[in-house]
């Protein structure tokens, strides 16, 4: 029988918190020996210095929430942006197994202090990695290698894609999921040619070949589409509610909250929610709100930077800049004192560079300091 990702991630859950029983540890013993990939998995918790902290650190962030928080914040504002999690307990914990692949070596000593803010340590911008959850429950960490995981499975990858390529005639759909973390991002080819580019802190869901009538994958978070041409079989998104139907066409989803949004970079794609059906022409948007559903002209120079690289904040809040900085560079945001949050700046940067020059770059535009500790960062008024 074939273990289920779910039920293996709330038993390691329960086995680093020491509340797992004797047939729960012998299962966990059982999955250990069925594969090296498993038993490395395992090991590598067992390293780690702060178990606890890694099995909770993964929690979604809701944006929502964060603006809720906003409206009633008093005059101390503190946001940490784990704290907003609503995802189950097994989610919690695929994305912590994600950290203890991909976490090494990111964070790098720097004794430069830059204007207005104290830099303990420097941060690298996010780098490619990811997990790959099969539906067997295996775990494989996404490298720069070539590796045949199962006989119907067989992943190719580069430093910035892997292609899936099915070998099986089973007729039963079985589902991987990858898994990229926040402070990482990855390119992924799936079977029908399609290119996804997965941003950090999200989660693609997709069948180990797609059926004959249709092709359909669920996303969390964000990522960017070049959807292969096939007349015959649509191309589905799935996103908290919405569902994108297309040909072949680009687009980006962002489905961090629940206000979803969908940009169209070229072609022509179908989104529904809740019963509300909209088509979308090339340089135009939908955004679902309030249970509504609308459209609009886009800014493809904003809603797409992530996928060329960029930092592009308009007319944006201190609290979504660091909504974003928290998910590009693995780090949790605090704010002191009297920092207005609801005050707009605008800027445009690239992304590959460390935090600080980031940092560095912001005291220009924001009347406010930035003090780095580890990756905790603590914004408060000049």
């Amino acid at each position: 029988m074939k273990a289920n990702t779910n039920y293996i991630a709330k038993l390691i859950h329960k086995l680093f918190r020491g509340q797992a029983n004797e047939e729960e540890r012998s299962s966990i013993e059982h999955w250990k020996k069925s594969d090296q990939k498993n038993e490395d998995l395992i090991d590598s918790f067992r390293d780690s210095k702060n178990i606890e902290r890694d099995l909770i650190f993964f929690a979604e962030l809701d944006e929502d929430e964060a603006w809720r928080k906003v409206g009633r914040a008093p005059k101390i504002k503190k946001i940490d942006f784990r704290s907003f999690g609503r995802v189950a307990a097994a989610s919690i914990v695929l994305f912590g197994l994600v950290l203890f692949y991909l976490r090494d070596k990111k964070v790098i000593d720097s004794d430069k202090t830059a204007i207005n803010k104290v830099i303990k340590k420097d941060i690298l911008p996010a780098q490619s990695g990811a997990l790959l959850l099969l539906a067997d429950g295996s775990v494989v960490p996404l490298e720069s290698s070539v590796k045949t995981l199962h006989p119907e499975v067989v992943v190719g990858e580069t430093k910035e894609a892997i292609e899936a390529a099915v070998q099986s005639e089973e007729s039963q759909t079985e589902y991987n999921t990858l898994v990229v973390p926040k402070g990482h991002f990855y390119k992924l080819n799936l079977e029908d040619g399609t290119q996804v580019w997965v941003n950090a802190n999200s989660q693609l869901k997709f069948p180990t070949k797609f059926d004959k009538s249709e092709r359909r994958v669920v996303l969390e978070g964000e990522a960017y589409f070049e959807v292969s041409h096939d007349i015959k079989r649509p191309f589905y998104v799935e996103s908290r509610g919405n569902e994108v139907k297309v040909l072949g066409t680009h687009f980006n989803i962002n489905a961090y909250s629940t206000n979803v949004r969908t940009t169209l970079s070229s072609g022509r794609v179908q989104v529904s929610n809740s019963g509300e059906l909209l088509f979308l022409e090339p340089g135009e948007y939908t955004k679902f709100a309030g249970g509504k559903l609308s459209k609009g002209k886009a800014d493809l120079e904003h809603d797409l930077s992530w996928h060329n690289n960029q930092f592009y904040f308009k007319k944006e809040t201190i609290v979504e800049i660091s909504s974003t900085l928290s998910k590009w560079y693995d780090i949790n945001v605090k704010f002191k004192k009297d920092v207005a949050l609801d005050k707009v700046y605008t800027g445009n940067f690239k992304r590959d560079v460390k935090l600080s020059e980031v940092l560095e770059m912001l005291t220009y535009v924001c009347n406010l300091t930035f003090e780095l500790n580890g990756k905790e960062l603590t914004i408060e008024n000049k």
